[in-house]
């Protein structure tokens, strides 16, 4: 699996046009509650994309699955605006330093999702935001981190737990009895 995460709301006509130059059929289309949510497949049902657009975090991204993956991922990234891993870290650095609450808040959320597994740089970003002095900036990494419950970051939500801000310290400690709940002691 390889998430991508776009830069910016593309609109269905345009991923619509986008997905059918790469010989993609739409497969489902559904809008619930907390997001929009497209499965693209190609045609031996082999790869798919699931375009998503996450209400809640406010979040757009692709998630590419199968045999495909890598040729599909070179192609969506050529006809969609969509962050590379090191473009994507930059803007959140800078965001950290001067971006409103929310754009921090999306950034963080975009570091997280974009992270399929274990990234140093990446993680170093989210360790970022939950070093810093302002209650809201940590609050931003908090819940950005607690998508991503894995031991690796035990150690952080034990430090998250502890935190003098209740509400950062209370996803600290939802998010280590979830890597508890998932990975043991």
């Amino acid at each position: 699996m390889r998430t991508m995460i776009l830069k910016e709301a593309v609109g269905r006509e345009r991923m619509g046009e986008v997905m059918s130059k790469l010989g993609l059929a739409l497969a489902k289309d559904e809008t619930v509650e907390q997001m929009a949510w497209q499965i693209w497949m190609t045609s031996d049902r082999q790869s798919a994309v699931h375009a998503i657009d996450d209400f809640v975090t406010k979040v757009r991204y692709l998630s590419i699955r199968g045999k495909k993956e890598g040729a599909l991922a070179k192609q969506l990234a050529e006809g969609l605006p969509v962050w590379t891993r090191d473009d994507l870290l930059k803007h959140a650095l800078e965001l950290l330093r001067k971006g409103s609450d929310e754009d921090r808040q999306r950034a963080a959320f975009e570091v997280a999702a974009e992270m399929d597994e274990y990234d140093a740089a990446s993680a170093g970003v989210l360790t970022a935001f939950i070093k810093m002095d302002e209650p809201g900036i940590r609050l931003a990494g908090a819940r950005a981190l607690r998508t991503r419950p894995w031991t690796t970051f035990r150690s952080t939500a034990e430090q998250l737990s502890a935190d003098p801000e209740p509400e950062v310290a209370a996803i600290g400690k939802e998010m280590l009895a979830r890597i508890q709940e998932l990975h043991g002691q």
